[in-house]
């Protein structure tokens, strides 16, 4: 199985993954800006392994059959599960469980979904990418920090399911290409720094 990491475009998946894991030990411990920080770096593995794996010639069946499981579990992990358990965190019981159970839902869907139907020819997705959640929630983040203290038991929820059921909405959206790579890397990058800067300032 770990012969199957030696492929880069897997091996970078791994990384992602491993970033992913760590967030959410640090959300679990309370650390939500450093670990939402953290998980953002998932998704910028998540970005450039698939570029990887279109420019790497001669990979086999298996190699790619496990990097897409991979990468799909990754997807799971930063779309779903590290917002759902900063969210959660903030939700007294049992609405937490019950958000917490929608979020996986969606994320299981929409991947599932997306896993048979992909890209179209144009390099669109139906729904919006769980790829969008962290960064929200990351925006959230710095706002409840830098600009004003934000009611988060209240926000959180009033912004995610909205955002949740967009990620299984009936629309097209460009979801390739090097424009949308571009962004979703600058994105990921400037709220990670800013994330890990307020967190410090914080302590």
């Amino acid at each position: 199985m770990i012969a199957y990491l030696s492929d880069r475009a897997n091996a970078l998946t791994a990384v992602g993954l491993l970033c992913s894991g760590a967030a959410m030990g640090l959300v679990l411990k309370g650390h939500y800006e450093a670990g939402v920080a953290l998980g953002l770096w998932a998704i910028i593995a998540d970005d450039v392994d698939g570029e990887i794996a279109r420019r790497t010639k001669n990979r086999t069946v298996a190699t790619r059959t496990i990097g897409k499981a991979l990468d799909a579990f990754s997807d799971l992990l930063f779309g779903s599960v590290i917002p759902a358990i900063v969210i959660a965190s903030f939700i007294e019981l049992p609405a937490s469980a019950v958000f917490t159970a929608f979020l996986m839902l969606i994320g299981a869907l929409r991947l599932a979904y997306f896993d048979h139907f992909g890209l179209d020819h144009r390099g669109y997705s139906t729904g919006l990418p769980l790829s969008y959640g962290l960064p929200v929630l990351a925006a959230i983040l710095l706002v409840d920090h830098t600009i004003a203290p934000l009611e988060l038991g209240v926000v959180l929820p009033a912004v995610f399911v909205p955002l949740s059921l967009l990620h299984i909405a009936p629309f097209k959206i460009k979801a390739s290409g090097t424009l949308v790579h571009v962004f979703t890397i600058g994105v990921a990058v400037a709220a990670s720094a800013g994330l890990l800067i307020t967190s410090r300032a914080g302590t």
